[in-house]
This record gives structure tokens, C-alpha cells and sequence, in this order.
């Protein structure tokens, strides 16, 4: 398991904090995303996320980009700790908090 990540990226902490709440063993690679025109415009990224976004986790022989998304992978996939409640009202109120804080104030935010 490889994470894509970049430490200002409030997108990318959030993966770090689910991965680690997980204690999941995983590498992580860091895209600098300002320096030298920004790395995730790097030849070859591309084939990781053609958006240019991180963070971009390779997991079970496949690419997926998006925080959300990873997290909710690594919950289905690796339930051992699990992030979301067992009740689906549960499930519903993270979910509306978490698309609250990606869609609403992130982009605010950076």
C-alpha cells in the first residue's frame, strides 16, 4: 500500500489520519505540490491521477484518488477498526460531515 501525499494537503491528512487510526502499514510518497512548478504535474503522474490531485493511494493492484473514496475503501475493505458507525443514520450523518468539509469549506480553505 503507497499513499501520494503532500503534508500541506488537508485532503491527503485526512488519508493519513484514517490509515493510521487503521494502523494500517502503508509507504508514503511525497508530492511536492508548489515546488518546481508543482510535482503532481511531473511526467508519468498522470497514470496515477489524471486530475494532478492527490492524495492518489495504490492499494490491491489498483489507483484510486480521492480522499473520501480511499477512506471508505479502506473501512470496507479492512473493517478490523472501523471509521464509520454500524447504523446506516450513522453512516448518513459522517458522510454529510465529511462531504460538508470536502466540497463546502475545503475549497474555501485552499
Amino acid at each position: 500500500m503507497k499513499l501520494h501525499t503532500y503534508y500541506r494537503s488537508s485532503a491527503s491528512y485526512r488519508v493519513r489520519i484514517a490509515l493510521n487510526l487503521k494502523g494500517l502499514a502503508h509507504d508514503q510518497a511525497y508530492v511536492h505540490l508548489s515546488k518546481d512548478g508543482g510535482g503532481q504535474f511531473a511526467p508519468g503522474f498522470d497514470a496515477l491521477n489524471p486530475q494532478h490531485l492527490l492524495p492518489v493511494l495504490e492499494i490491491d493492484g489498483m489507483i484510486l484518488p480521492q480522499s473520501l473514496a480511499i477512506i471508505e475503501y479502506l473501512d470496507e475493505t479492512r473493517p478490523a477498526v472501523p471509521l464509520l458507525p454500524a447504523d446506516a443514520k450513522g453512516r448518513a450523518r459522517v458522510r454529510a460531515l465529511s462531504q460538508a468539509i470536502a466540497a463546502d469549506i475545503h475549497p474555501i480553505n485552499n
